[in-house]
């Protein structure tokens, strides 16, 4: 067993609270529906898409043009949708759906799509589902017009660079060069369920099941399993937390002892402590892992292989200059 202890943290914890981490119930029939009533094709996805990111507020943001606006799509991991529109800025119409969150249940809307322009990604004439998503703020001047969910990833092998802001997605798995030679740290199986990319680790000698979620500033874990890791968990503080489909309340901020995955012990991993959607708990889902654990890693996320690859930061780095 490995152990990485962090004590200075290089990218440190926001003032608030994101996570959009959101079941859609039913969508892959809904836009099947759609299309096959309005005569639509479904969308055939580019080989490959390399992109620049913003890195906003512990989040991930793609640059994008929806039906002529310009502005921002959240690469969101930990929603099962495929891409989710931003109602305040697009003319919907009710669907007869509804999404859930951490935060409860909200309609969701649906939005004609002209056209949607990511890089080399095209998407046009579609109908895509909607939701007004006015609490999602960037501190800056961009509109945030959507999120793009697992259901889009699912056919890529996805690679994030946090350090140089890059993102890549393709469909045939090219090992990137700043890589080679280099062994991932943590390697692990993951399983989609009811689309959500899930991972197993232990806390103390209990495994738990997290979703691994790009839409989360934090680690979150459900506060119903406190007594368990009462011993090795200390209470740093309280914020709010915002959430996909509303205001998700308080979490507690905190630090565990020890926290093991893939063969790797991430001793003073920063986790809160708050109350999970029921939809996960009847997956056995405990909790999230978001931002304050990708942010160390070169990662690999390959959705054909269910499997995920974390390489050490300062080893890419490395690699980088020679």
């Amino acid at each position: 067993m490995r152990n990485i202890l962090f004590l200075a943290l290089m990218l440190g914890s926001s003032a608030e609270l994101f996570a959009a981490h959101d079941r859609l119930h039913s969508f892959k029939t809904e836009i099947e529906s759609v299309q096959k009533g309005a005569g639509l094709k479904a969308p055939v996805l580019p080989e490959q898409i390399k992109s620049g990111f913003k890195f906003l507020g512990g989040l991930m943001f793609v640059e994008v043009v929806v039906n002529g606006e310009k502005g921002l799509l959240l690469v969101d991991t930990g929603s099962n949708g495929f891409i989710l529109l931003n109602s305040e800025y697009f003319k919907s119409q009710s669907s007869g759906l509804q999404m859930k969150g951490m935060a409860g249940a909200l309609a969701i809307e649906k939005v004609k799509l002209e056209k949607l322009e990511w890089e080399n990604l095209k998407l046009e004439n579609q109908s895509l589902p909607a939701f007004n998503m006015s609490q999602l703020k960037t501190g800056t001047g961009d509109k945030v017009l959507g999120l793009i969910g697992s259901s889009f990833f699912k056919e890529y092998h996805l690679v994030m660079n946090f350090a140089s802001r890059e993102l890549e997605l393709s469909k045939k798995l090219v090992k990137s060069p700043l890589i080679k030679n280099i062994l991932p740290i943590i390697q692990l199986p993951f399983e989609l369920l009811n689309g959500f990319p899930v991972v197993k680790a232990n806390i103390g000698d209990q495994a738990y099941q997290f979703v691994m979620d790009t839409g989360s500033t934090d680690n979150v874990i459900d506060q119903g399993i406190e007594k368990e890791i009462a011993a090795i968990w200390t209470e740093t503080g309280a914020v709010n937390m915002t959430e996909g489909s509303g205001n998700g309340g308080k979490v507690r901020r905190g630090k565990l002892k020890s926290f093991l995955i893939g063969g790797l012990n991430m001793e003073q991993i920063g986790m809160g402590l708050n109350v999970m959607p029921d939809f996960d708990k009847k997956m056995n889902i405990s909790g999230i892992l978001g931002f304050q654990f990708l942010k160390y890693f070169f990662v690999e996320i390959s959705y054909p292989d269910k499997t995920m690859k974390f390489y050490d930061m300062a080893a890419v780095l490395q690699q980088q200059k020679k």
